[in-house]
């Protein structure tokens, strides 16, 4: 019996870590897209891509943000951080992704209203600028050149668009 119990345990951290990573490869997957239309100025595509991330990961990340404040955890810094910080933000994968969906999101609507000068790309823009800051200033996206950065503070310094 004990046996028996033990090995459905196992199967059940199996399933649990497949799932898991499932969850994760998909969460880097639409980000990944969206990082990879938006470095090929393919902007319709990055803010599909980003809408995707923000609707598949935006409760969750929201969720993690309103418990950041409620607790008065001290927003994250950007730049290069201490091995311990780093865990900290790393930890908060979900609210990074969106955070940083939004900022791709905006910025390719911003490009978009530039070249067309179409108002609806404007206001996409604006409001996913506002959005990111208001509802995911913990986010802190890693940079592979070795820092975080703040897609609020970015997005902050877009506002407003002309």
């Amino acid at each position: 019996m004990v046996k028996s119990n033990k090995k459905i345990l196992i199967v059940l951290f199996w399933v649990l870590f497949s799932l898991m990573k499932v969850s994760l490869q998909a969460e880097e997957i639409c980000l990944k897209n969206a990082w990879n239309a938006f470095n090929k100025e393919n902007y319709e595509q990055a803010i599909k891509y980003a809408d995707k991330c923000i609707d598949e990961f935006g409760k969750q990340a929201a969720k993690i943000q309103k418990n950041l404040e409620l607790k008065h955890i001290p927003e994250p810094p950007t730049g290069k951080v201490s091995s311990p910080e780093k865990h900290k933000i790393f930890e908060r994968g979900l609210l990074n992704d969106v955070a940083t969906a939004y900022w791709i999101k905006g910025r390719s609507a911003e490009f978009l209203y530039k070249k067309t000068k179409n108002l609806k790309y404007k206001r996409i823009a604006e409001e996913a600028y506002k959005t990111v800051c208001k509802k995911y200033k913990y986010g802190r996206p890693w940079d592979p050149r070795g820092w975080f950065w703040s897609p609020c503070e970015a997005a902050s310094t877009r506002l407003p668009i002309e």
